[in-house]
């Protein structure tokens, strides 16, 4: 496939006979006795299709070997709740403990491969080899809705609001490059092992209405995790968890959430 970017010429235009029978200015698609070409016009560019895009429209040779190596896109998405896992607050005072604690079913984790790459092994391709760049939202949904997070001298602490809000939460955004090993156990069944690198990219202590966002620092720039799943055809089910905390060493309270949930196309 060819596109031009410049506008088709008046003459061009003529030696095209159009195909479609929709009456639009704003695409037309036409044909020609040139080698078989067919040019879609778009808005007056054109994106001509000749012999060779016929040849990458033609089925696939059934004799020849298919490739092992192939790109994805948007692919090995994950839906799941956040548990956090060995909460603790340390040294924070009395009056201070509990400020972290999580709405059950409201703190949620979302993950896709925006782009990536995999790779099929052994004589009959049972296993695979996957990575790419990965991103990643995580919604810390707190069960007080009176305060908000704060950095104050190096420290995460709970920040008083003047009145209650909707809802008080952490979302913490992040890229990674995860590295899954797969196994097709049955013939529609796979299983795969995990392990996840991730970069934050931001942290903002968020509540609302109306909406209000602060950045929070505190937050580990890295994170390390490991994760397993298990899938039917494209959808199962996956746990994920962090091996590294949340927060820094003695900036906030000591945590390693966990994700359960249900992934797409593994």
């Amino acid at each position: 496939m060819t596109a031009t970017a410049d506008s088709l010429s008046v003459d061009r235009r003529d030696s095209l006979a159009r195909l479609d029978p929709v009456d639009t200015q704003l695409a037309v698609l036409r044909s020609s006795s040139d080698d078989g070409e067919v040019v879609l016009e778009v808005a007056g560019f054109g994106i001509t299709l000749s012999g060779s895009s016929d040849e990458w429209l033609r089925p696939a040779d059934p004799d020849k070997p298919r490739s092992r190596v192939s790109p994805t896109l948007l692919s090995g998405s994950e839906y799941g709740f956040i548990i956090p896992t060995g909460l603790s607050y340390g040294a924070y005072p009395a009056g201070e403990a509990g400020f972290f604690d999580l709405r059950s079913g409201k703190s949620f984790h979302l993950s896709s491969t925006l782009i990536g790459l995999n790779v099929e092994m052994g004589r009959r391709r049972l296993f695979r080899f996957s990575t790419g760049l990965r991103y990643t939202i995580d919604n810390y949904r707190l069960s007080d809705t009176s305060v908000t997070l704060g950095n104050e001298a190096g420290t995460v602490v709970p920040v008083a609001l003047d009145e209650p809000a909707d809802k008080s939460k952490l979302r913490v955004t992040s890229l990674g490059i995860p590295l899954t090993f797969s196994c097709r156990a049955a013939r529609n069944l796979s299983v795969a092992l995990t392990g996840y690198f991730d970069f934050t990219m931001g942290a903002n202590a968020i509540y609302k209405r109306p909406k209000v966002k602060n950045s929070l620092a505190g937050v580990n720039a890295f994170r390390f995790g490991v994760g397993a799943a298990i899938a039917y055809h494209t959808v199962g089910v996956y746990v994920r968890y962090s091996v590294t905390p949340l927060f820094e060493s003695h900036v906030g309270p000591e945590l390693c959430p966990l994700s359960i949930g249900f992934c797409i196309d593994m």
